[in-house]
């Protein structure tokens, strides 16, 4: 991600969440920012094509379990299944200082993540269930533990509702659907859909020239080779 999109106070760290270990350690390896590379590419041991193919279909099958759902129990339902189908795993010491991007295929194929795998897992499945896509963005904030001593790190979320004024956080950390606006331990910096991005969760999109998200663009393409 383009560091002109993270403001200079933001220095990327890791997000360690982990299911009971994310609330005790709470995160240290998650999104982009100036000082560190990030790549879109896929992890160095890339799913064999099995994988990939058993992961489509378990993906297409979670497509089709949502779209029996309204959309509120849409958002819960796989707000829920992905966050029991992944399990945590920070990127491997094999790519140093990078933040590895992946596909909602290769998530699923390896059966774990961080914290950006399970929002874009999500993102793309609430989309590809028919949820409106005004209605669905990817939030990159500063996460606050629950040590106010400790200082904020970055994490990713999934929002959803429509229209998006006030979204439900699909979250890593905290299970619950709770609206952003009551989630204090989250700081929003951007949010951002297949082809725009705002400040925080505005409604106007910042400028064409803090728009571009290399890795993003990246992952957008594998992820519709591997869909389609």
């Amino acid at each position: 991600m383009d560091a002109c999109l993270v403001p200079s106070a933001a220095k990327p760290g890791a997000c360690r969440c982990g299911r009971r270990a994310f609330v005790r350690h709470c995160m240290a390896t998650c999104l982009c920012a100036s000082t560190f590379r990030i790549t879109a590419e896929p992890l160095e041991q890339e799913p064999l094509e099995a994988g990939l193919t058993r992961a489509r279909r378990e993906f297409e099958a979670l497509v089709l379990a949502a779209r029996a759902l309204d959309f509120d129990r849409r958002i819960a339902f796989i707000n829920v299944e992905v966050n029991q189908r992944i399990e945590y795993a920070a990127d491997p010491e094999s790519v140093p200082g990078a933040d590895v991007w992946s596909t909602p295929c290769e998530t699923l194929a390896r059966g774990a993540g961080d914290c950006e795998d399970f929002a874009i897992t999500k993102f793309f499945l609430l989309l590809a269930s028919g949820y409106p896509q005004h209605g669905v963005r990817l939030l990159y904030a500063h996460f606050r533990r629950i040590d106010l001593q400790a200082a904020p790190v970055p994490h990713m979320v999934a929002l959803a509702r429509w229209p998006l004024v006030d979204p439900l956080v699909m979250d890593s950390i905290n299970p619950l659907l709770i609206a952003l606006s009551r989630r204090d331990d989250l700081h929003p910096i951007f949010s951002f859909d297949q082809s725009t991005v705002w400040q925080r969760i505005d409604a106007v999109p910042m400028s064409p020239e803090r728009r571009t998200i290399r890795p993003w663009r990246t992952t957008l393409a594998r992820t519709g080779q591997q869909l389609h």
